[in-house]
């Protein structure tokens, strides 16, 4: 027979759940840092945006507040110490909503869809100036104009004015800005947690919802070469209101249509390696139709961004209506593609865009539930329109939306 204090040493035991070291860490900054205006010791403050969950059951909720300091940053200036910027953070705290602050040990994996690289032990880096399409331009420009034998400062002149202009070199990210970090160390965790993610549905209700989600369209298709391209994996029940409100909320802006002004835009993001955060998307159809709604989230790279596509579905479910998404985040351009000399490339694991998607919605607390619906007729592994790698679960997220009245938009 078992003594008390083993009995409660087991009891206790049962109540805790480990995150590995390695996992992924989802945040979302609510104060702003720079490599220009940060020193060592400036505070770090950020909210977890999406759960960790841990066989499944939420083990740190949405809504948690992550904080650190900056251990190191070094400013570009004028260019004589550095070539480059850097930012080292340190995160060493976690609270969860209503609780104490624990111990975490973490470092920044990636800051998301930035042009910043970052090294393998968590620093931040920089971009050269001269590391762009805009400095080579500017530099054919100018040969150009010296050969015409024009006055120095008049060439220099016109390039400046005629040019598009060097990126930024100073790092900067702003309140809002997306990071993910991998823990460094195991972090242990009492349980049970309740994710505020919404009630779930009744059964009847849950049933019907999933076998009318189940029964929709899985594949688009490119709309000029006519393949098989992204895999469709979340469904919105709400308005097109409702759904503009949420994604609002989260961060999420609509694409916008291609026009000449936008096309000169877009080829100054590419050269000044800066975001643009209304960018055209590309073409893709559903049952033989376009897109009905497209929004994205980007940062200062216009070569990688989150985004999806959006498609009203006929019917309804209780009186709201349906739409059907194609998520994928592009993660640089690519080139000499299949029917496209020049596009983007996409992240692989699809599922993780998915998530994205549903937890940032779920997030500003504009959703009422979220379901996951089992799918047996989608391609685990497959290709997208210009032969990229896709990799799925093959489930769906299944988002029901309200009035979005409140909506939380960090902490």
């Amino acid at each position: 027979m078992l003594s008390l204090p083993i009995l409660f040493f087991l009891m206790n035991n049962l109540s805790i759940r480990q995150i590995p070291a390695g996992t992924q860490v989802h945040i979302r900054l609510t104060t702003t840092l720079g490599s220009y205006a940060s020193t060592a010791g400036t505070p770090v403050s950020a909210v977890l945006i999406a759960p960790i969950i841990v066989d499944g059951e939420t083990v740190l909720p949405a809504g948690s507040a992550v904080s650190g300091s900056v251990r190191r940053a070094a400013r570009v200036g004028l260019g004589i110490r550095h070539e480059t910027a850097a930012l080292d953070l340190e995160f060493n705290r976690v609270t969860l909503p209503g609780g104490d602050p624990i111990a975490l040990g973490a470092r920044v994996a990636e800051v998301d869809n930035a042009r910043e690289r970052v090294t393998r032990d968590g620093r931040i880096h920089g971009v050269r100036a001269t590391d762009s399409g805009s400095y080579r331009i500017s530099g054919y420009v100018r040969n150009l104009l010296f050969r015409c034998d024009l006055h120095a400062a008049l060439a220099v002149w016109i390039v400046k004015a005629a040019v598009i202009n060097l990126p930024e070199a100073e790092i900067y990210l702003p309140a809002g800005a997306e990071l993910t970090l991998a823990l460094t160390e195991p972090l242990s965790l009492a349980l049970p947690l309740d994710e505020p993610l919404g009630p779930a549905l009744p059964g009847e209700e849950r049933s019907e919802l999933h076998r009318v989600t189940a029964s929709m369209p899985n594949r688009t298709h490119a709309t000029v070469s006519r393949r098989p391209s992204d895999l469709t994996n979340v469904v919105l029940v709400g308005s097109r209101d409702q759904i503009a409100a949420a994604f609002t909320a989260a961060g999420w802006t609509a694409a916008r249509p291609l026009s000449f002004r936008r096309r000169v835009q877009w080829l100054r993001a590419v050269g000044e390696r800066h975001g643009f955060d209304s960018a055209p998307m590309s073409s893709l159809s559903l049952n033989g139709a376009v897109a009905d709604m497209s929004w994205q989230k980007g940062l200062n790279d216009v070569s990688k961004r989150h985004h999806i596509r959006l498609w009203k579905q006929p019917g309804d479910w209780q009186g709201q209506e349906l739409w059907i998404g194609a998520a994928t985040r592009d993660v640089d351009f690519g080139f000499l593609r299949p029917s496209r000399p020049f596009t983007h490339r996409i992240a692989p694991d699809v599922d993780q865009e998915r998530d994205k998607v549903a937890y940032d919605l779920a997030f500003t607390g504009c959703t009422n539930s979220l379901e996951w619906v089992v799918r047996t007729d989608v391609p685990r592994v497959t290709e997208n329109g210009t032969g990229d790698l896709m990799t799925t679960d093959a489930r769906l997220a299944v988002l029901e939306l309200n009035n979005c009245r409140a909506p939380r938009l960090s902490a």
